[in-house]
């Protein structure tokens, strides 16, 4: 500040040139700390090569084990270096730095660059003197443990081959016009080159890459949940049976293994786990976890949410929650609740309660909490009111060809708004489907694809109430990721 008054007292025209180019390089940091990561490499998180330890104990440097997951045979071993081997807040970077090179292009030379700076800001960190030393550290471990893998594919349903690699092949710290060479220490001002293993860069490149919510991660409270997630969100993308169900099962002995923990006690490992799960089930991604069985031989059962709460609603899951708002529950109460239950089961509810809501002329504690009651019960205590006669039950009954009317009429109403939004320009079609599909789709697919999406819609390469259409399908049919990566595959290809 006294710097541009004293500027300002020598030459008005030097004082805004230089303000000018304060507020452009602080809007250029800024929005380089806003971009989200938004992907995660499926070799890299199923090999599950970070362990959930937070502490490791002097000589923890190795380890190895061979496990099937998502219906494949896997062999890791990782030996680390004088650092220990990656552990807790390690994943967090690891997601981080593949991200930060495939938002910089995928760059020939495998390479990402950034501050330190940087870095802790898009973990979500303080720029303290501590979590410099903790990212520093991290990035050692990183750059010097080697991994060998079997059960590397480069492409879903490929062979698979063994494959060895440091995650990091270089860390280079640059400072410019330093006239000794003993450099800043590690810090905010610290510039750095940090280049991939070659190995790692190519399967970025693969269709291994999915669509992974790295922003909700990092909302997590805890390194140990944050990798949990990370290894629970992966399986249940990668198990079609998991994808159906939402369920996981596994060997108490065996999750021990995958969190990479090197005390396998089956007691420890739950004293160990415990705490995640409720981390994870207060986040509301989990929705129960259950041990069941004793000793070596017990399982652990996770039970998911059918959706996320960071996860945009359907059209369908839209109309059920104003259907809720219309019973004067509040619209946050609303979606939380649409959220929570299969969607089926929300609208039997929202039903039952609109009936007897309509047959209901006083509320002892107000109409809104009476249906928030309704919803929410789960003991059978409230039943659809009796018809008010046989005669009125008849009268508003429809008969089977009045249903299929009625279903006729509104088949043929639909296939008329489909006619008359194909009569629209592309732009438009574009202009009336743009907000619905900013809320399904700009998120995962991120700022340029969004942008390649727009173009083609626009052009009328795509039809944009097209695309709505086929994406609120696939929301209803929980199919949202395949079709996300599908069109992201389209807008890539050209």
């Amino acid at each position: 500040m006294f710097l541009l008054f004293f500027l300002l007292s020598l030459n008005k025209e030097i004082f805004f040139r230089y303000a000018v180019l304060l507020c452009y390089d602080q809007l250029m940091t800024a929005t380089e700390l806003v971009l989200k990561s938004t992907f995660d490499d499926l070799n890299l998180a199923e090999a599950s090569l970070i362990s959930c330890l937070t502490r490791l104990k002097p000589g923890e440097n190795s380890w190895r084990h061979s496990f099937v997951i998502a219906g494949r045979s896997m062999n890791v071993e990782c030996l680390g270096n004088a650092y220990g081997f990656p552990h807790g807040s390690d994943s967090d970077v690891m997601v981080l730095l593949t991200n930060l090179y495939l938002e910089a292009g995928k760059p020939a030379d495998n390479s990402v660059q950034c501050t330190a700076y940087t870095l802790l800001k898009r973990l979500g960190r303080s720029d303290s003197s501590q979590n410099y030393r903790i990212l520093h550290d991290s990035l050692t471990r990183l750059s010097g443990t080697m991994y060998k893998i079997s059960g590397w594919l480069d492409q879903p349903g490929g062979s698979a081959r063994r494959v060895t690699f440091r995650f990091i092949e270089r860390i280079e710290e640059i400072q410019n016009n330093v006239s000794s060479l003993n450099l800043q220490p590690f810090g905010s001002g610290t510039q750095l080159r940090i280049t991939l293993d070659q190995q790692v860069a190519s399967s970025l490149h693969s269709p291994r890459v999915r669509t992974f919510d790295f922003e909700f991660m990092l909302k997590l409270p805890g390194s140990q949940s944050r990798m949990l997630f990370r290894l629970l969100d992966t399986l249940w993308f990668s198990d079609p049976q998991a994808s159906r169900s939402g369920v996981l099962e596994f060997g108490v002995v065996e999750l021990g293994k995958l969190l990479r923990l090197t005390n396998l006690r089956p007691d420890s490992i739950r004293r160990t786990i415990i705490p995640i799960h409720q981390e994870l089930i207060a986040s509301e991604f989990l929705k129960d976890v259950e041990f069941v069985g004793r000793g070596a031989g017990q399982q652990v059962r996770y039970v998911f949410n059918p959706q996320r709460p960071d996860y945009p609603l359907s059209a369908e899951q839209l109309e059920l929650v104003g259907r809720i708002a219309n019973m004067d529950v509040p619209n946050a109460q609303a979606r939380h609740y649409v959220r929570k239950l299969p969607t089926d089961r929300a609208r039997e509810r929202i039903q039952l309660a609109e009936q007897i809501l309509a047959a209901t002329t006083t509320f002892r504690k107000g109409r809104g909490a009476y249906a928030w009651d309704i919803l929410q019960d789960e003991s059978g205590k409230y039943a659809a009111p009796a018809h008010r006669t046989a005669v009125k039950a008849l009268e508003a009954t429809p008969s089977r060809r009045e249903s299929s009317h009625v279903e006729a009429e509104a088949q043929e109403a639909f296939e008329a708004q489909k006619a008359r939004a194909l009569l629209l320009t592309p732009a438009e079609q574009w202009e009336a489907s743009r907000s619905s599909l900013k809320l399904l789709l700009g998120k995962p697919l991120g700022a340029a694809r969004w942008k390649s999406l727009e173009q083609r819609c626009l052009s009328g390469r795509l039809s944009a109430e097209s695309i709505l259409r086929d994406a609120n399908r696939a929301m209803a049919g929980l199919t949202i990721q395949d079709f996300i990566t599908q069109l992201s595959q389209a807008l890539d290809a050209d």
